[in-house]
């Protein structure tokens, strides 16, 4: 085995870490991560809006890769927005990929969680695809349910627009939990 075939061999690292290296303890996992910082911030009192979340946008690799944008950010209450790229973000139908409906029912959920009560992981969501991603465009709505001390409900839409019309393609429930 050639030094290029080991496990993480081939991984960029986050500043500060070595490539492949497995420095920190599992109960630590996510510690010194650059999105660490942000979401410390959630939870210190600073209020999560509409800025904050686009902070975080820009440090998280895959986020920041969809491209997706911040459209509302109020107590309760997202909306982001996604412009499909049908080089890489379609299945073999053309069609969003259901990874990517499911990413921006997921995110919206989250970040609406976070205006709220600071910040949060997914604990459990569950998601119902009703029309195919067929669509120039996509966008998430997400509102708070219901938020306790320790778990918040949040439903989410998801709509196509393609021109002037717009579509419901998918609808979630998610269970979000306040870490901190």
């Amino acid at each position: 085995m050639t030094e290029d075939d080991k496990p993480g061999a081939n991984v960029e690292a986050y500043p500060g870490e070595t490539p492949g290296a497995d420095t920190e303890p599992a109960s630590e996992a996510g510690a010194g991560h650059p999105a660490e910082a942000a979401s410390r911030q959630a939870v210190s009192g600073v209020k999560v809006d509409a800025a904050l979340l686009r902070e975080v946008i820009k440090i998280q690799p895959f986020t920041r890769w969809t491209g997706v944008e911040i459209l509302k950010a109020e107590d309760g209450v997202v909306e982001t927005r996604l412009v499909l790229r049908p080089e890489d973000m379609t299945q073999h139908h053309g069609f969003l990929h259901g990874g990517l409906v499911g990413f921006l029912a997921d995110n919206a959920a989250a970040y609406a969680a976070a205006t709220l009560v600071g910040d949060v992981v997914t604990s459990q969501f569950s998601l119902n695809f009703l029309a195919p991603g067929i669509g120039e465009a996509f966008r998430a709505r997400a509102h708070v349910v219901k938020a306790g001390k320790r778990q918040v409900t949040v439903r989410v839409d998801v709509i196509a627009e393609q021109g002037d019309k717009e579509k419901l393609i998918a609808v979630a429930q998610a269970t979000i939990t306040p870490v901190g």
